[in-house]
């Protein structure tokens, strides 16, 4: 297995944890170099929803460390780990409906964060400066996913944690939403799960594959796409990930 050739961002290293009484991540050990973006493929039940919300410290980790910029999270609350600079699109979008888009972007934004990253959010979904005094809950999903996302990039993140932003949404809002992840790649790092493989294949330059809370591939993400056996192995017939858990 390969691994980045510069200092990781982010690394975990034998995390484990729990949801309930169900083991979910097994020993977890990967890393995401800095100004990349990395995929979290695999099968639904893998893992790769708990690994998200447990590097953000909404799913304690059992045992193991997560390292941020080299310093320890694992055992931080979830405001500690978004005030170091790590941004969440949750899987279902999660805004405040009776808000207004204005709103939701103001509420996300921390104390000090640049005016640039405000008008970076509005310059990739220009619909949300139009509906900025619109309730977020009369939107339509695609439009609510770019709220989710804005909020996200309204704030000087260094780590962006992503999930399956193309759930649900039409083709052509989804390729609107892959244009807008690829305008800050390389800027900014990203952690993606995605069910999606073509836009998977379209933004990452890294992937990491779950199969029953373990990894079972990190390396390039061509390697991967190319490799038919190992996507039917661990993703499913013709490698259609799923996600949830």
């Amino acid at each position: 297995m390969s691994t980045p050739a510069v200092d990781p961002l982010l690394r975990l290293a034998g995390v484990h944890a729990y949801i309930g009484e169900s083991h979910i991540l097994q020993g977890v050990d990967f890393a995401v170099a800095p100004n990349r973006v990395t995929v979290l493929l695999g099968r639904n039940g893998a893992g790769k929803t708990t690994t998200l919300r447990t590097i953000l410290g909404l799913v304690p980790a059992a045992s193991g460390t997560i390292t941020f910029d080299g310093v320890e999270i694992g055992t931080e609350k979830p405001h500690h780990v978004v005030r170091r600079g790590v941004g969440y699109v949750p899987e279902d979008r999660d805004v405040f409906a009776g808000l207004t888009v204005a709103q939701n972007l103001r509420l996300a934004q921390r104390p000090g964060a640049s005016r640039e990253r405000w008008a970076l959010a509005h310059a990739l979904f220009p619909d949300l400066e139009r509906r900025a005094d619109q309730r977020a809950g009369s939107l339509s999903g695609g439009q609510q996913q770019m709220v989710a996302i804005a909020r996200a990039l309204v704030n000087d993140n260094r780590l962006l944690l992503v999930d399956e932003p193309s759930k649900g949404l039409a083709p052509v809002v989804v390729a609107q939403v892959t244009e807008a992840l690829a305008a800050i790649k390389g800027t900014t790092t990203i952690l993606l799960v995605e069910q999606n493989l073509a836009m998977a294949q379209a933004l990452a330059d890294d992937a990491v594959v779950l199969d029953d809370g373990r990894v079972v591939y990190t390396g390039p993400m061509a390697e991967l796409a190319a490799d038919e056996a190992l996507q039917t192995r661990y993703l499913g017939a013709g490698g259609h990930a799923t996600a949830h858990v």
